[in-house]
């Protein structure tokens, strides 16, 4: 990208374009009636010259064109990913109902208006939802992580500014924003060992191994290594966590001294629930606390915080007008904060 020119205009790009003003316009909203080729050049023309399109000044003349009265904010789509029409907003993980909720008040405190839409409303195909968000002037979309075993959204990218919540998807180079899962696993690890725990076990959903690529068993993986003393357990994966019967038969097995799962705080209540002495008799640390102060100890990932900065990140490809996958993905990470509870043992 050249230099940024400040004060730059539709007027300075259509005449070293030699085009209208009018060819500019539509072709920085990707319009139909201009060719491929034509937006191209003109888009690149824009990026070159550091053009910064206002929402707002394109929401107005949306608007005016229409012969409505501007009474809307410019809005950012968040679309919900899940099997239900209410899937984000009632997610059983509380982390991602935050995500949602971080969103939302930090697209209203940036003067958008946050709007939100179902990926599978109606039954309709990818392709339609991008049509039905473009005829309504979405230029920003922020998906929400994915359901279990849902395939990868398919967008047509080209229309949009976009940002995704879930884990970098190698086939998908969508700009992400998430927790660093495999911070919050060493993290976790090593505030056991400095505890004094020895035996790691982990506890995942079997749909966690490839969900999360392996970075929370990463973080687990080098811990022998880093911290002296440190043993792995066989790692349990299970379809549900609330699976008692297996989780038990694998400590009775395994014996660990110390549990790591993103389910800590649900492990916490069945090991009280049956009898067992937290942290005396086995510690529990969540990798997905639900919030700051919260008796199990472990990693609280903030999710308000990273739904924040996913729509500051969005805002910024809005207004900066980059449109489409990027030819290379990038993402941001958040590391997560300790949580210290009670369920580890204290320093002390």
């Amino acid at each position: 990208m050249g230099h940024m020119i400040a004060g730059i205009t539709m007027k300075v790009i259509a005449a070293q374009a030699g085009v209208t003003q009018a060819t500019v316009s539509m072709s920085l909203a990707n319009h139909p009636r201009i060719s491929s080729a034509t937006k191209k050049r003109i888009q690149e023309l824009a990026r070159k010259l550091g053009y910064q399109p206002n929402p707002y000044v394109a929401t107005l003349m949306r608007v005016r064109r229409q012969g409505r009265e501007l009474t809307d904010k410019p809005v950012l789509a968040l679309v919900g990913a899940f099997n239900a029409a209410d899937g984000w907003k009632k997610h059983p993980a509380l982390t991602i109902q935050h995500l949602r909720a971080g969103a939302i008040d930090r697209a209203t405190l940036r003067g958008y208006r946050p709007e939100e839409f179902w990926l599978h409303r109606d039954g309709m195909s990818n392709e339609r939802f991008s049509e039905m968000l473009r005829a309504r002037g979405i230029q920003g979309v922020l998906i929400s992580p994915l359901a279990d075993g849902a395939a990868l959204p398919a967008l047509n990218w080209d229309y949009f500014s976009a940002v995704s919540l879930s884990v970098p998807q190698p086939a998908l180079t969508v700009t992400t924003v998430c927790n660093d899962h495999y911070f919050s696993s060493l993290q976790t690890a090593r505030e056991c060992h400095r505890r004094g725990y020895r035996r790691i076990g982990l506890v995942l959903r079997q749909i966690h191994q490839t969900r999360f690529q392996g970075r929370w068993q990463a973080g687990t993986l080098i811990a022998p290594e880093m911290f002296p003393g440190i043993e792995l357990t066989q790692p349990l994966y299970v379809e549900d966590l609330n699976d008692e019967v297996a989780i038990f038969r694998w400590l009775k097995k395994e014996k660990p001294d110390v549990l790591i799962s993103p389910a800590g705080e649900g492990l916490l209540e069945l090991l009280t629930r049956r009898g067992w002495r937290v942290p005396h008799d086995i510690g529990v640390a969540s990798l997905a606390c639900t919030r700051r102060g919260h008796p199990c100890s472990g990693v609280y990932q903030n999710g308000q915080l990273i739904g924040a900065t996913a729509v500051d990140t969005l805002i910024s490809l809005v207004e900066r007008y980059e449109r489409g996958l990027p030819a290379q993905a990038t993402t941001l990470m958040i590391e997560g904060l300790w949580n210290e509870g009670k369920s580890l043992r204290s320093l002390r």
